[in-house]
């Protein structure tokens, strides 16, 4: 996405039609044209959908999709949410989890450039706000050096900026791991497409209670009701290996499902 493109997301109001249409320029992308049936309505894209649907389909053309999944108790993260007189939300617990872990894998905060790996010195987390006229994505810079409540106040500026389209060029650029959570609309989990130039993009499905068999320490197991929910993550199998994924999500889940109190 060019500036002049977020320039244009930020300027243009949400209800305005997209330009008509004009030649296309080398290497864009096309989406076929079918024929409306009578009585259908046509709505052509605003500018955002355009670029998205560009950013989408050319993400899918250049990398090699490949997802995992994981299932996290996040009896833990609801405890602490209680007890707590802010109270983060599930996601602020997911990106700090996600934000400490990139240092340790860092193939998974990188990017391609032709036949080489960027990895990235920066931890900036997107967090993908869907809006009523389309997709942005805010960015959390240097997200590993916030403590929690500061990723959280983070997310709530920029969800409420992009909502009234107050975002600055800055603040939807350099972003180098992104987070979508539509489990909030209620889904149990998603495949989500990468957002290019990065190499992983996490999917947070509906978090809720659910039965679980637990072990106790004697070993002994039951049926309890814990907190739970489903993270995807989708990667660039070009440098991102099954294994280095699996374990960056491993230790994802460890520690939220270990979260300190206190400590971060």
């Amino acid at each position: 996405m060019t500036k002049q493109d977020i320039l244009g997301y930020i300027e243009r109001a949400p209800t305005q039609q997209a330009p008509s249409p004009r030649p296309q320029a080398p290497g864009a992308i096309e989406h076929p044209t079918v024929e409306p049936w009578p009585g259908d309505r046509v709505e052509p894209w605003s500018r955002i959908r355009k670029i998205t649907a560009d950013h989408m389909v050319l993400s899918k053309r250049v990398s090699a999709h490949v997802a995992s999944f994981f299932e996290v108790d996040f009896t833990r993260v609801a405890q602490l949410r209680a007890k707590a007189t802010e109270k983060p939300t599930f996601l602020a617990y997911i990106v700090k989890a996600c934000a400490v872990n990139l240092r340790k894998h860092p193939v998974v905060n990188a990017a391609v450039s032709g036949d080489s790996t960027i990895y990235r010195a920066e931890v900036n987390i997107g967090i993908a706000v869907a809006l009523d006229w389309g997709l942005i994505v805010p960015v959390i810079k240097h997200a590993d050096e916030l403590s929690l409540m500061g990723i959280a106040r983070a997310i709530s500026d920029l969800g409420e900026r992009a909502r009234t389209k107050k975002l600055s060029p800055d603040d939807i650029q350099r972003g180098t791991f992104t987070i979508t959570n539509p489990g909030g609309f209620g889904p149990f989990a998603g495949i989500p497409i990468i957002n290019q130039p990065q190499v992983a993009i996490l999917g947070v499905g509906a978090i809720e209670k659910r039965p679980r068999v637990v072990t106790a320490t004697d070993g002994t197991e039951s049926i309890a009701i814990r907190t739970m929910g489903m993270l995807t993550m989708s990667y660039d199998h070009r440098v991102v290996d099954g294994a280095d994924a699996d374990k960056f999500l491993a230790d994802v889940k460890k520690l939220l499902q270990e979260f300190p109190e206190g400590a971060m």
